[in-house]
């Protein structure tokens, strides 16, 4: 059976029918849409549950055919009768006198459908043949053939209640709408539930008496319509999953909305022919677009119920459809009416039926253009029309329609050729008009990227670089895509691309172009994790030296912020590189470059010692970022905030500044900052206790990171993980993230995670009994840091495990020092930590101090219960009582 999501409200709908009709209130139902809509799924999952549930219903079902010459009378109801009476020669049949029943109360359909002994004739002599005399028996008339088969039915159903199920109305004859309006008109007192299906469009155009019939039924108040509106959002994701066995990427379903629309078989056939052509491959548990189609084959069955619909059409109107089809997904009437040299009304007039009648296209707005002009705005009811229609028109005719479309939109958009710059770039790509193409694919790419929409952004730079005639113009299509590509998250497309510009730009001897390429691909370098820490830095302090040689200034500042991204450097340093490129932007008086500095001087300040010292300096670059308009800028300052408060303790400040953050980053469509900050919220919920939250959100986190192949950026939510297993006490899962971040920051090189993987993993296996192989990751944990002694946040997990090897040694004292001085260092910083840190402290000083301890456990159990860490603060109170202190 067919997949069956998003229809659930419309399936309980039927069954209250049901309900009603089983109590004795008749009802017709029809259900509509358009073709693939799922009524047909949605009646078979009604008809499974209906037996499942209800099996004394007697369920009929019938279609009706399409007819290319005369039709068969009554040739549902004939199929609905030929089950009925097979009914009876099933093996434990509840029907027994069911041929005696129908040769007295309908002897004429007797005839129609002849039953030799328990078996219905393969050669049946049809109404069709009655009517023409085709038999010895007088034809009964079309009065007595509509009362028989009611009374048939209603003495049926006095036995049990019954469902009739006529699908494809729209192709019903006439003889069959006669009896079904007949029948239907009595039921309302009976135990009868009559459902049909019909296309509105396919009934329009031919102006069929369904509709007719439905109008009067509804009068009579037996009639309902249930019209199948087109799948949510939600439904659509779904539908991915229950087909692939696995999610999809919001990429991925939003790229199909946008070619399928919500049409469940079009959206289906067309995931499947995603998967068939590995344009959609499953990739850390999610299916998603590997890549992005150039081109779209439009899957046959699609294709031929879009075809069957066309093939409706008059010529004229077909050709105004199909000129619409070069337009693109949405046209205009004005420039529509000139590209076919029609009378604009003329054109409007033939427009009517395609929107109204066979429901191929939407009129969705009236705007006035640059000139003046006032046109409708018409849209393709989905972009698999517009296909279908566009890959019909072939040669040196669809050529010439796409120049004459660049044109005409050129002379009525001459105020404003910026705002249809990307239809511009398709015409001149179609038309064969290569310079002109690049020129409007570079300026739609731009509007684009203005707007976040860095996808639409990417396929404009890849027409724009298939349209390149030399060198130059290659370079600037592979700069501007290798950024766009970084935007989305698709670092290895970013990496080729930015490759390949350096190669260019270096051949070309263009110092300043290559120093700002080499330091944008090492910034991919860190997200994609292909190279170590180590290098990237040493990349980086080469490209400095390059920059201040040049000189660039700009660039410096630059190449200064991402050796300050880079983890391992010490306070001192960060701040030295963070003051010299906010003194380099002063000079250089640029606004954005101003506040992105002053932005990054209080990141230093938010990850050292001082926290609160950041404040100032990322107040100021909001300030500039909201001149600025700048949604990214303005993300990461909120993101900034948002640390600031959580390492103070102040959480709820802090899910406020991270909520802005995310908005600012969703609006930008930026997924690598949005990873970043439902990884700071998680952390920050982790330390609230709300666990159940914290875990999605760094679910989350990772799940972004990883559809993005972003190997570093999974680092953070890893850790976190394990961050929130140890605070729950679940050793094992702990352990088991933990060797997750040990194997992946040692793929990229990231020791300050393996430091953290190591130390983390050996509190875990201590709680859990294994001392030993916890005294072998601090051993391993000690050899990361003799390498790098200096001081960062992470190292706190290092001596807390070393507190708690000691102290398991029973050497309390080496252990109390060491978390003392741990303390030292974390006073000013983050506050959910150096409270972890005394009540540590205390628990291993209860040994031999009840009296320090029982200060210590009062001191942390104080900031536990000020920052609001509940469940910290309620271990606090349980370790005070133990020491016989009052809480």
């Amino acid at each position: 059976m067919s997949v069956f999501v998003g229809r659930e409200r419309e399936l309980a709908w039927l069954e209250q029918r049901l309900e009603s009709a089983v109590g004795g209130k008749g009802r017709v139902v029809f259900i509509t849409g358009e073709p693939g809509a799922g009524k047909s799924t949605l009646i078979s999952r009604f008809m499974l549950n209906a037996n499942l549930k209800q099996p004394e219903v007697q369920l009929l079902g019938a279609d009706c055919s399409e007819q290319f010459g005369a039709a068969e009378p009554y040739e549902p109801f004939v199929e609905a009768f030929r089950g009925l009476i097979a009914q009876e020669q099933k093996p434990g049949s509840r029907w027994t006198n069911l041929r005696e029943l129908a040769a007295e109360v309908a002897p004429s359909w007797i005839e129609v459908i002849p039953v030799a002994g328990a078996i219905i004739s393969a050669s049946v002599t049809t109404a069709l043949e009655l009517k023409k005399g085709g038999t010895a028996t007088a034809a009964p008339s079309e009065e007595a053939l509509l009362f028989q088969y009611t009374e048939l039915f209603f003495a049926v159903a006095a036995k049990h209640p019954v469902v009739l199920f006529i699908d494809d109305l729209h192709w019903a004859d006439t003889a069959s709408v006669t009896l079904l309006a007949h029948l239907a008109r009595r039921i309302k007192d009976k135990r009868v539930l009559i459902i049909g299906t019909y296309r509105p469009a396919d009934v329009d155009v031919t102006r069929h008496p369904i509709r007719q019939a439905e109008l009067e039924l509804e009068r009579y108040g037996v009639a309902e319509q249930l019209p199948l509106p087109p799948l949510d959002a939600g439904a659509l994701a779904a539908l991915i999953e229950e087909q692939l066995q696995a999610p999809g990427t919001p990429e991925l379903l939003e790229w199909l909305t946008r070619n399928a629309g919500e049409n469940p078989l079009f959206f289906t056939e067309l995931l499947r022919w995603l998967v068939e052509q590995e344009f959609a491959r499953l990739q850390h548990g999610e299916w998603a677009l590997a890549r992005v189609p150039e081109s779209i084959e439009v899957p046959r069955t699609a294709e031929s119920a879009i075809e069957r619909r066309l093939s409706r059409l008059d010529p004229e109107v077909y050709k105004v459809i199909e000129y619409a089809s070069v337009a693109g997904n949405e046209f205009d009437s004005t420039s529509l009416a000139t590209l076919l040299g029609m009378d604009e009304l003329a054109l409007e007039e033939a427009m009517e039926p395609v929107v109204s009648v066979h429901r191929l296209a939407r009129l969705i707005d009236t705007r006035e253009l640059p000139n003046g002009d006032l046109a409708s705005i018409y849209h393709f009811s989905h972009s698999l029309i517009q296909d279908v229609l566009h890959n019909n028109l072939q040669g040196k005719r669809r050529i010439l329609l796409h120049r004459k479309m660049a044109e005409t939109l050129e002379r009525l958009y001459e105020r404003d050729l910026d705002s249809i710059a990307n239809r511009l770039a398709v015409h001149f790509d179609e038309g064969r008009i290569p310079g002109r193409a690049f020129e409007f694919a570079l300026r739609g790419a731009d509007r684009a990227t203005r707007v976040y929409a860095h996808r639409d952004a990417i396929d404009l730079i890849r027409r724009a670089l298939r349209n390149a005639s030399d060198d130059p113009q290659k370079l600037d299509a592979l700069d501007r895509l290798g950024d766009a590509s970084r935007m989305i998250g698709s670092f290895p497309d970013a990496l080729a691309a930015l490759s390949e510009a350096l190669e260019l730009a270096e051949a070309r001897q263009d110092r300043m172009r290559a120093l700002s390429l080499k330091y944008r691909l090492v910034e991919v370098e860190r997200d994609h994790g292909g190279t170590s820490v180590d290098k990237l830095r040493e990349q980086l302090a080469q490209l400095a030296d390059e920059a201040r040689e040049l000189p660039a200034p700009e660039q410096l500042c630059i190449i200064l912020w991402r050796l300050n991204d880079l983890p391992g450097r010490t306070y001192v340093d960060a701040l030295t590189f963070a003051a010299e490129a906010l003194q380099i932007a002063q000079r250089v008086s640029t606004p954005a470059l101003i506040a992105r500095a002053a932005n990054n001087l209080g990141r230093v300040y938010v990850f050292g010692e001082e926290p609160a010292g950041a404040v100032p300096h990322i107040q100021q670059a909001v300030q500039l970022y909201n001149e600025l308009n700048d949604s990214i800028g303005l993300g990461l300052c909120h993101t900034g905030l948002g640390i600031v408060h959580g390492r103070l303790g102040a959480y709820a400040n802090a899910i406020e500044e991270f909520g802005a953050a995310l908005k600012h980053f969703e609006k930008a469509a930026d997924p690598v900052n949005t990873a970043l900050v439902l990884n700071n919220l998680g952390v920050t919920l982790t330390c609230l206790g709300d666990w159940e939250t914290a875990e999605r959100r760094l679910r989350e986190s990772m799940r972004i990171a990883e559809r993005l192949n972003a190997a570093a950026r999974v680092l953070l939510p890893l850790e976190n993980l394990s961050e929130l297993y140890y605070a729950r006490e679940e050793w094992e899962a702990v352990k088991t993230h933990c060797v997750l971040l040990l194997e992946r920051s040692r793929a990229v090189g990231y020791w300050s995670f393996e430091l953290i993987a190591r130390a983390r993993m050996g509190l875990a296996l201590l709680r859990s009994g294994d001392a030993e192989g916890a005294a072998a990751e601090e051993s391993a944990a000690r050899e990361i840091l003799a390498a790098h002694p200096e001081w960062f946040d992470g190292k706190v997990y290092y001596d807390l495990l070393s507190a708690e090897l000691a102290a398991a040694a029973n050497e309390t004292a080496r252990a109390a020092a060491v978390l003392e001085q741990a303390e030292s260092r974390l006073a000013d910083s983050d506050l959910y930590i150096l409270a972890t840190v005394k009540l540590t402290r205390a628990r291993i000083t209860a040994s031999h101090d009840q009296h320090t301890a029982a200060g210590l456990a009062g001191e942390a159990k104080a900031i536990f219960e000020r920052i609001g860490a509940t469940v910290m603060q309620q271990r606090a109170q349980a370790l005070l009582a133990t020491l016989g202190e009052a809480a």
